[in-house]
């Protein structure tokens, strides 16, 4: 643990951390020196806002990492927090909202905290922070969109004193996150010697299990390949038998219209024979259906993400179709007509726009 010794007439002894006296003061060090934390890899942290909301609650501090374009959380606790491991939940929460935002959806998040200090975008806010004159806003800009796309985002957690049950639990969540989710636990420490404040933040690093080889002659699935937009998906449909296109069709063109009226976007992932079409709420990552061209042509709703988004229409859409809005299954083929005006108001629900 770190510390700091005293020398008095030649006795040393360690000097009794100062306590800080309220979480603000906790939260105004980091927001102001961000650059205090050691993180891995050094990155420059750009802080774009204080108490950002994040679906139902609201993030201490939002960042990104001016070099990679990464997404960060962090939350910051005291020793005299009732229960300190509460915040492990806190901040994966957040980490969960982010995760269904592009960059148009962060940057309608951050506006109004950027807009508080006259700045424009999350790129001008990085631009500012990096105090590089070769900083380059187009490639920030691209890796930003990466980021968000790729899911990569760093939760950090910020505490005074972290006891072993939170060291032990960010331990297991380190060991079960995949490469795209970041955990970090730092302490910050505080002393007064001789009349002034000095902090020692430390990286605290559980030990992580060995990672554990798939099973002998068992081959990992492939990864789909992934694009923006419908083109793909389109050029699917000629695979398919000529009496089924019609349906795909049909279901690409209601696709196409939400994009442009600003409803929703689009993002293909291609598989081995089969294709689906991500039909996204505009400004997150996730949608309330995807469609299938798996030798025809299917649509896979979300009924929690419905539930969220637009519980209004789920409520008409179950008394007219019942049981057809459920996890994974897929609408009957023979309503979809009826259904798709119905799934068009359910996006300019979740959109927020009204007839």
């Amino acid at each position: 643990m770190p510390g700091i010794w005293s020398e008095t007439d030649g006795v040393w002894k360690a000097l009794e951390p100062a306590r800080f006296a309220l979480e603000r003061e906790l939260h105004d060090l980091i927001e102001g020196s961000p650059g205090m934390l050691p993180l891995a890899g050094a990155p420059v942290l750009t802080v774009l806002g204080r108490e950002v909301r994040c679906g139902t609650g609201y993030a201490d501090l939002l960042a990104v990492e001016t070099e990679t374009g990464t997404p960060v959380v962090i939350e910051i606790k005291l020793a005299s927090n009732t229960d300190r491991r509460l915040v492990l939940t806190q901040v994966l929460g957040y980490a969960a909202f982010l995760r269904r935002l592009d960059v148009a959806g962060l940057e309608a998040v951050v506006a109004p905290h950027l807009a508080k200090r006259q700045l424009t975008s999350i790129a001008e806010a990085a631009d500012a922070a990096a105090g590089n004159p070769a900083f380059d806003t187009t490639a920030f800009r691209a890796a930003l969109a990466a980021a968000l796309d790729e899911g990569r985002l760093r939760c950090v957690v910020v505490i005074d004193t972290a006891p072993p049950e939170l060291i032990e639990l960010v331990g297991y969540l380190q060991d079960v996150s995949n490469d795209r989710l970041d955990l970090d636990l730092v302490t910050v420490t505080a002393y007064d010697v001789g009349g002034r404040r000095v902090l020692v933040p430390q990286l605290i690093e559980p030990d992580r299990a060995i990672a554990e080889l798939p099973p002998a002659g068992r081959m990992p699935s492939p990864e789909p390949s992934v694009t923006d937009g419908p083109e793909v998906f389109a050029a699917s449909i000629d695979t398919v038998e000529p009496e089924r296109r019609s349906l795909l069709q049909q279901l690409l063109t209601w696709a196409i219209d939400l994009e442009r009226q600003r409803l929703a976007t689009l993002q293909t992932a291609a598989g081995r024979n089969r294709w689906t079409l991500r039909v996204h709420i505009h400004g997150q990552r996730r949608g309330l259906v995807t469609l299938w061209n798996e030798n025809g042509g299917f649509v896979s709703p979300f009924r929690s993400v419905f539930l969220q988004e637009a519980p209004a229409t789920l409520r008409e859409l179950d008394e007219r179709h019942p049981d057809q809005i459920g996890a994974g299954n897929y609408i009957r083929t023979e309503e979809i007509a009826d259904v798709l005006p119905l799934l068009t108001a359910a996006y300019r629900e979740a959109a927020g726009v009204r007839e």
